[in-house]
């Protein structure tokens, strides 16, 4: 919204430096994104060379046939000026500049030149020259009464300051021009005139109704639709200072008609839109839905089509309007326009807003009726605009109003409590100085000892529609920089949840194993199933798809965690991050019979190139299957869960290089190498391997009794190393778990440190080597229990056919 601020002083002026009321409202009411300059720049004082003057001789140029040599008098007597429009005459009062001014656009200021040999002190001014329009023909010619040597910006708007602002979807109110002067009224307390909605004398021939028709066969979309009739409308150029206002806040001046209802609209915020009736089909006006593939023109010439979501002003043939956002061009309004059907409506903000995203297609007019309108702001605007018809079109109002409309709701009133407000803000704000905020507001407000009773204005009722809204309202105006900084009082103990808790650990585990932490979008590409190489009939194809995405790179929820990771890992390696590791915990989505979806949380990480502490005489190791899976590990046994792998089949890993990683019968996660068909598809060079952990099924398996400590530290750990020949099917895991459960509880650790497989042990054998880490916290152990603890792991090995290789 731009706020041009010579329009606001119409109606509040507070007084205040520009810088100094824009931080005012950035504090109370909206951000202030910029305060930028129009027309004559407004400092140093340049706007005292910009006068009144009066042509008191013109004469020929001696030297240049289009040139002509006038007196002019602009205050200070008579100057001499060389001027070339072609309408200069004797007697006309014109905008003069005078040396030492400068012009909108220019570098440099104006100085006295020498023109073909005839000194010039200043310049007769054109519209165009001035930023007052696009006239460059010929000078500006003012009204004959005006003083010589007035300044010229008492006269015209040749100079304005603008703000920026940004308007939030709650506060339809502010996006007009009387909106903002009752927020800098209640804000400042600088008096607020009156806005004149008095309805102007109807003149016209006969009755509205002997001109048109209407019929709203969408009520539910168009609450309410007035139209009235002017005749004797005379189309033309707007006088300079409606012009000025239009284009100081943002938009295009075209006509004294079209100006007008542009005016109004920035005013009140209500659009409205303006009918050649003569090119209205039927006389008539009919509100519907459009039809699936109904075409339209639109004034920017572009043929859209419609669909039957959307909401259309018909005549008796075609659509005349996109309802809401922008007229046809079939029925606009030309100088050949004698007639003029003039509309005020209101319309549901939802289906203005989906109408404009559809049709990529977006106005003043639609940013307005998005954020719904209320149904009383069409009678305000359309007498302003009918007013200013007939005084500056010499139009003739038809008695009359086509007028259809659903019942309007009366304001709520709302019971403001003076405890509550005190208690809710912390601020100690009177009775009456709550009263007063929400009267400036524009609210009544019956004042009583305990509370009052306030009924919010149709601008705000919509926004306002409880205690604490109003609280809040009071809080805004009085100053969120009063709310006192204190510490809230603790009346419990804040707790995590087990899932949030959780996941913090594995993040900080994460961390300490040199994964860095990502975040990728969950709105993702629909054929990521086909990147990862997923079979035609997995449940995962399955996708719920976004109804308005931005693209078709972010059209559906995603499924999988990891092609947002190696996408990540692939923008890395592209830029010189040959090796690297990733993690992300998040959430997938699967689709619901009843259109919502299932959330799953899971931890997904990403290793590529080679990983490990890099160092003297230390070098990282290229990933694989055994990486992956010792990180799958450590991450579980954080949550106090040993994982074992089992085999696995996955189509995005290696066809053997991959597992699925078990606490009892229950499986946890998923870690192996990637496919290198994956790898490709995604633009990945290899090595690189992945993990997958639900985190729902980890914390269903962590233990829930608190973690006792122990002393590590203190008693020395022993060690016994154990070579045992099995059949080489056998998983290591089945080994590690055996020697687990037989040494407890001496038996902290068992780790499988070689494996050989040769003539040595025979075919079809392996020997796998393991590491027995054996402590009592409590206190050193004696050779003895040490070696029952090793034999009992020997014999509980054995039971398994494992065979002690010496």
């Amino acid at each position: 919204m731009r706020l041009p601020l010579r329009w606001l002083a119409d109606y509040v002026d507070p007084g205040l430096p520009v810088d100094d009321l824009a931080e005012l409202l950035h504090l109370h009411s909206a951000p202030v994104e910029g305060v930028v300059g129009v027309g004559v720049p407004d400092d140093n004082g340049n706007l005292d060379a910009f006068r009144v003057g009066r042509v008191l001789s013109v004469d020929p140029h001696p030297d240049a046939e289009r040139l002509r040599v006038c007196s002019v008098d602009a205050g200070a007597g008579a100057q001499q000026i060389v001027c070339g429009a072609p309408n200069v005459a004797a007697g006309q009062t014109v905008p003069v500049a005078l040396p030492g001014a400068l012009l909108p656009g220019a570098e440099k200021p104006l100085r006295v030149a020498r023109l073909r040999g005839v000194e010039s002190n200043g310049m007769i001014l054109s519209e165009t020259e001035l930023g007052l329009g696009e006239d460059a023909v010929g000078i500006m010619v003012l009204a004959e009464d005006l003083p010589p040597g007035a300044p010229l910006v008492t006269v015209l708007p040749i100079a304005d300051t603008v703000l920026e602002l940004e308007v939030t979807s709650n506060r339809p109110d502010l996006m007009s021009v009387y909106g903002w002067a009752r927020e800098v009224h209640a804000i400042t307390g600088a008096p607020l005139a009156p806005l004149d909605e008095s309805e102007p004398e109807a003149l016209g021939v006969g009755e509205v109704a002997d001109y048109a028709a209407l019929r709203v066969e969408a009520p539910d979309l168009c609450p309410r639709y007035m139209a009235r009739i002017l005749t004797d409308v005379q189309v033309g150029p707007s006088p300079a200072w409606l012009r000025a206002r239009v284009e100081a806040a943002g938009m295009r001046a075209i006509s004294n008609v079209v100006d007008i209802t542009n005016y109004t609209m920035l005013l009140t915020g209500q659009p409205l839109h303006a009918f050649d009736l003569d090119r209205v089909a039927g006389r008539q006006i009919v509100v519907r839905r459009a039809r699936d593939g109904e075409p339209v023109t639109t004034l920017d010439d572009q043929e859209r089509r419609l669909t039957d979501r959307m909401l259309a002003i018909c005549d008796a043939e075609r659509p005349a309007v996109v309802a809401g956002i922008m007229g046809a061009a079939d029925v606009e309004v030309s100088e050949a326009t004698g007639t003029v059907l003039l509309e005020a409506a209101t319309f549901d903000g939802p289906t203005i807003y989906e109408t404009s995203v559809a049709l990529g297609l977006r106005s003043e007019s639609s940013a307005r009726f998005e954020k719904r309108l209320p149904p009383q702001l069409p009678a305000r605007a359309m007498a302003i605009a009918c007013r200013m018809l007939i005084q500056l079109a010499g139009a003739r109002l038809v008695p009359g109003t086509l007028d259809a409309a659903e019942p309007i709701a009366e304001a709520p009133r709302i019971a403001l409590r003076h405890a509550r407000l005190v208690a809710l803000s912390g601020m100690e704000v009177s009775p009456a100085g709550s009263a007063a905020a929400l009267r400036g507001l524009g609210c009544h407000v019956d004042e009583g000892p305990d509370r009052h009773i306030v009924a919010v204005p149709f601008e705000r009722a919509a926004d306002l529609g409880r205690e604490v809204d109003l609280i809040e309202e009071v809080v805004r105006v009085e100053g969120l920089e009063r709310v006192p900084a204190e510490l809230p009082r603790l009346v419990g103990r804040g707790r995590r949840r087990p899932e949030r808790a959780l996941a913090e650990r594995l993040a900080r585990r994460a961390a300490d194993l040199g994964l860095s932490e990502s975040i990728t979008y969950a709105m993702v590409a629909g054929g990521d199933a086909d990147l990862l190489r997923m079979a035609a009939d997995d449940p995962r194809r399955a996708t719920l798809r976004i109804a308005n995405p931005l693209t078709e790179e972010m059209a559906v929820m995603r499924r999988s965690m990891l092609p947002g990771l190696l996408r990540a890992a692939a923008h890395n390696q592209a830029r010189q991050r040959a090796d690297g590791g990733l993690f992300e915990i998040g959430r997938t989505y699967a689709p619901r019979d009843d259109g919502l979806a299932d959330e799953r949380a899971w931890l997904a990480g990403l290793v590529w190139g080679a990983f490990g502490p890099s160092g003297w005489r230390t070098e990282p190791r290229p990933v694989d299957v055994h990486t992956a899976v010792g990180l799958a590990q450590a991450l579980a046994s954080a949550a106090g869960v040993q994982l074992a792998p089992a085999p696995n089949e996955a189509p995005y890993f290696h066809p053997v290089r991959q597992a699925r990683l078990l606490a009892g019968d229950d499986v946890l996660a998923w870690a192996g190498e990637m496919h290198p068909l994956a790898l490709r598809n995604f633009d990945l060079e290899g090595p690189a391997a992945a993990i997958v952990i639900d985190l729902a099924a980890l914390l269903a398996a962590a233990p829930t009794e608190a973690r006792a400590y122990e002393d590590l530290v203190t008693v020395p750990t022993s060690t016994r190393d154990l070579a045992v020949v099995v059949d080489e099917d056998v998983p290591a895991a089945d080994l590690v778990g055996a020697a687990q459960e037989a040494g407890r509880p001496l038996v902290r650790a068992v780790q499988v440190f070689d494996r050989y497989a040769g003539r040595q042990v025979g075919e079809g054998r392996v020997s796998l080597a393991l590491r027995l880490s054996i402590v009592d916290p409590c206190r050193t152990l004696t050779d003895e229990e040490i070696d029952r603890a090793a034999a009992a792991v020997v014999a509980a090995l054995e039971a398994r056919g494992a065979r002690l290789r010496t």
